[in-house]
């Protein structure tokens, strides 16, 4: 019996698969409806935790969440999950055109999605998206569903660090976009960082031991080193034509 995909790519047409990785506020959703066709499935796990917690009552705004709301919505996390690895299987099962949309920010289990997306016949792109430590603290801040400060902070470390992997892995089919406005605040330290921990009204919830809060310093005080050195030298870009034109030769390849 002949499988669906080499049927496929016997009549010369091949599935494709984007990842878009980039941190919070980075701007993923705006940049790829510039550059991407609108008929490609996307896959986002926030889309169903987004709708959860409206109907749940708990509202967008995480870091104002108490002990017991971050608790729910860690539930609610796990039920989106769910529905999101159901959706992505169906779409694989006919080899749909699919947006992976997620940061980035863990490279292991992304790779592992890459390489088992191709052995199943996709050929597979990543769109990056770029902005400052301090960009996407503010964005964040002023979106619907604002997440807690320390994990923008770290997730934005995490995605950074993953740059020259996704550039080896996936060689001429990828992109990195610079999304920071005109003005933005390229510097980092402590100091600029500190309005945006004021206003967050999230509890730890029970007393931490002075080991944990120890250990809680050391892993701050790291993220901070690391994140003070990776802003002194940007990566190198693509500029918008190079990135249409990337894409357009990977959506037309076949």
């Amino acid at each position: 019996m002949i499988r669906l995909v080499d049927l496929l790519l016997e009549i010369n047409t091949q599935p494709k698969a984007i990842f878009l990785a980039g941190p919070a506020g980075s701007g993923k959703s705006y940049i790829s409806k510039q550059l991407i066709p609108s008929d490609m499935q996307v896959i986002n796990v926030d889309d169903t935790y987004e709708e959860l917690l409206k109907k749940s009552g708990l509202g967008m705004k995480q870091k104002d969440f108490t002990p017991d709301e971050l608790s729910q919505a860690a539930k609610l996390m796990g039920q989106a999950q769910s529905a999101t690895r159901e959706k992505y299987a169906k779409a694989l099962e006919s080899l749909q055109n699919i947006i992976i949309d997620g940061t980035g920010a863990a490279s292991r289990p992304l790779l592992k999605k890459k390489q088992q997306l191709e052995e199943l016949g996709y050929k597979t792109f990543m769109l990056m998206i770029y902005v400052s430590p301090l960009t996407s603290l503010k964005r964040n801040a002023e979106r619907d569903r604002s997440l807690m400060p320390s994990i923008v902070l770290r997730t934005w470390r995490d995605v950074n660090q993953n740059i020259d992997t996704y550039k080896k892995e996936f060689g001429e089919d990828f992109i990195l976009i610079n999304n920071n406005p005109e003005d933005a605040n390229l510097d980092y330290s402590q100091e600029l960082t500190a309005p945006y921990f004021a206003d967050s009204k999230a509890k730890s919830g029970k007393e931490k031991s002075p080991e944990e809060i120890e250990k809680k310093r050391q892993e701050t005080e790291k993220l901070n080193q690391d994140i003070e050195q990776m802003v002194k030298t940007l990566p190198e870009f693509d500029s918008v034509p190079t990135a249409k034109s990337k894409l357009s030769t990977f959506l037309k390849w076949s």
